[in-house]
């Protein structure tokens, strides 16, 4: 088994690597890992990139993740990253404050997140790596900004890794003559993964999940489910800089073992124009102590107006709880009397209207948002979701919809 952290030479990495984590041979621009989580993704970038350094051909190097934060933490300073596969005769060195690691022989690379794409408009570059593509706001627009800053050199050079989702970019990326697409499994890489993560795999089997996070597949539309991702993905906006309507929704869970289904902490608000913004997705698999402190910590540092708990399995309990932590914490308890199809019909409506957005990216949510279909098991992230926006909502739905509205 090889620890990710093992510091290999060049050659030596190329032996026992998998030919799928091998720069591509031949002419090509871009070379695009779509494969499942654990698959090795980071790892192959991060040699590619330090490959292309030490040839010297190489010298200027943007490392683009979603965030700032992101790239810092899993392409520079994680265990698969730049700073843990270099060997000290490459010299690397890396200013965390500068965004910037440079090595012996004049090479440097500089540090961006995609939020702020527009910073890309300046500097000028031979290489770039971009993980984690699929998670972008803007996917497209960060691209075509690096496409115009890829100017030195004679054969600039991309490499993206990301876990596929079904965004319209990925597929036109993967029909250019340019670009050359490898699709890789997690299992592929199951020598080098835990136990612990393994057997996790075991309760995604059948599920889009699986095929999307594991097997790296594009997962289209279905039908069957409340929220396309068409829906999902034109719901993302900056909210305000003040809401002073923010409620925090909890479907919560009646047990807190390893297996167990996670508390659902979904911090919502809404602005004086009537339009709804995710806040937050707090959601965790903890005790019913350990969640409860989170939600007060939530409510005092959002200035949350109340909490939304859905009480079926709890009762009063579970306001007494909340209760216990904060005396003068607003709490709502609502039960669920009707179908989760008749309690989110108005919700996902909203988000059609586009009158409910992201203020970012929250991958688990969406996740559920998208894949899940009526009649299956209850999903604990979109459950609180939808009890946070049916308060926010509460007066609109039952004006428009009286037929459909659960409180």
């Amino acid at each position: 088994m090889l620890q990710k952290n093992t510091i290999l030479s060049p050659v030596e990495w190329e032996k026992i690597a998998r030919p799928k984590q091998l720069m591509p041979k031949g002419n090509w621009r871009i070379w695009m890992m779509l494969a499942g989580r654990g698959f090795g993704k980071t790892r192959a970038a991060a040699e590619a990139i330090r490959k292309l350094v030490i040839s010297g051909k190489y010298r200027r190097v943007a490392l683009i993740a979603n965030t700032i934060q992101e790239a810092k933490q899993v392409m520079v300073e994680g265990h698969s990253g730049l700073l843990s596969i270099c060997s000290e005769s490459d010299g690397l060195i890396y200013t965390p404050s500068k965004r910037l690691l440079s090595w012996n022989n004049g090479a440097i690379a500089t540090i961006y997140g995609a939020e702020n794409y527009e910073q890309l408009r300046g500097p000028q570059f031979d290489a770039a790596w971009i993980d984690e593509f699929a998670k972008f706001m803007y996917p497209r627009e960060t691209f075509d900004q690096l496409s115009f800053s890829l100017r030195l050199g004679p054969d600039p050079k991309v490499i993206l890794t990301t876990t596929p989702r079904p965004i319209q970019f990925i597929k036109d990326l993967m029909e250019r003559p340019d670009v050359v697409t490898v699709r890789g499994s997690s299992l592929e890489n199951e020598a080098n993964l835990s136990p612990a993560f393994l057997q996790q795999l075991e309760y995604l089997k059948g599920s889009r999940l699986e095929a999307q996070e594991i097997y790296a597949e594009i997962v289209e539309n279905n039908t069957n489910t409340l929220w396309s991702w068409d829906d999902i993905e034109s719901c993302y906006k900056n909210p305000p800089h003040f809401l002073d309507n923010i409620v925090i929704g909890v479907d919560p869970a009646v047990t807190s073992t390893d297996n167990s289904d996670e508390t659902g902490i979904i911090v919502a608000g809404k602005d004086a124009f009537g339009k709804a913004y995710v806040l937050e997705d707090a959601s965790m698999n903890a005790s019913s102590d350990e969640w409860a402190s989170k939600i007060t910590d939530l409510y005092d540092r959002y200035r949350a107006r109340q909490v939304i708990i859905e009480a079926n399995a709890g009762g009063e309990l579970l306001t007494r709880l909340l209760k216990s932590k904060n005396g003068d914490m607003r709490v709502k308890a609502v039960y669920a009397h009707k179908s989760k199809i008749a309690r989110a019909a108005p919700i996902v409506l909203l988000y059609q209207r586009k009158m409910i957005f992201h203020a970012m990216q929250f991958r688990k949510l969406e996740m559920q948002m998208a894949t899940y279909v009526p009649g299956e098991k209850s999903p604990d992230r979109l459950d609180a979701m939808v009890w946070a926006m049916t308060e926010l909502f509460s007066s609109d739905i039952q004006n428009d919809m009286p037929g459909v509205f659960l409180a």
